[in-house]
C-alpha cells in the first residue's frame, strides 16, 4: 500500500501539532510548510497527494497559495483543503472560489476529520476499512 504524502501548511505550531499527530496516528506521511511560499517550494521538490492549508498566514496566505497552485497545470487536480478559523458567513464560499476543494473550520473534530479529509484522496491511497 502506498502511504499518502499530506502537506500541512500552517504557521501556528499548536494547530500544526494537532494535525500532524492525527495524520501520523492514522498512518499518513506528513510534510510541513509555515506559509504558502514554503508550500510552493515543498510542492516543487516533493510528491504531495493532498494539501491541508490554513488561510491566514504571513508571507503568502492560503488564498494566494491556492491561486498559484491552481495556475500551474501540474497541480490542477491536487486536492486542496482549507483548515481555517474563519467561519463568518461567506467564508466557505470565498475559500471554495479561491480553488480549494473543501473547507474545515477550526477547531477540527478529531473523530471525523481524517475520514472527511481522506475522501479527497484517490481510492488507491485511502486506508483499508
Amino acid at each position: 500500500m502506498n502511504i499518502p504524502n499530506i502537506l500541512i501548511v500552517e504557521d501556528n505550531q499548536a494547530n500544526f501539532a494537532v494535525l500532524d499527530y492525527l495524520l501520523r496516528a492514522h498512518g499518513f506521511h506528513v510534510l510541513a510548510a509555515g506559509n504558502g511560499r514554503e508550500a510552493l517550494d515543498v510542492l516543487a521538490r516533493e510528491p504531495v497527494d493532498l494539501v491541508l492549508c490554513d488561510m491566514q498566514m504571513p508571507v503568502m496566505d492560503g488564498y494566494e497559495f491556492a491561486r498559484c497552485t491552481r495556475a500551474n497545470p501540474r497541480y490542477a487536480r491536487l486536492p486542496l483543503l482549507a483548515v481555517t478559523a474563519s467561519s463568518m458567513a461567506g467564508d466557505r464560499t470565498r475559500v471554495l472560489a479561491a480553488g480549494f476543494d473543501d473547507y474545515f473550520s477550526k477547531p477540527i473534530d478529531p473523530e471525523t476529520f481524517v475520514d472527511a479529509m481522506e475522501h479527497h484522496l484517490p481510492p488507491a491511497l485511502r486506508r483499508a476499512r
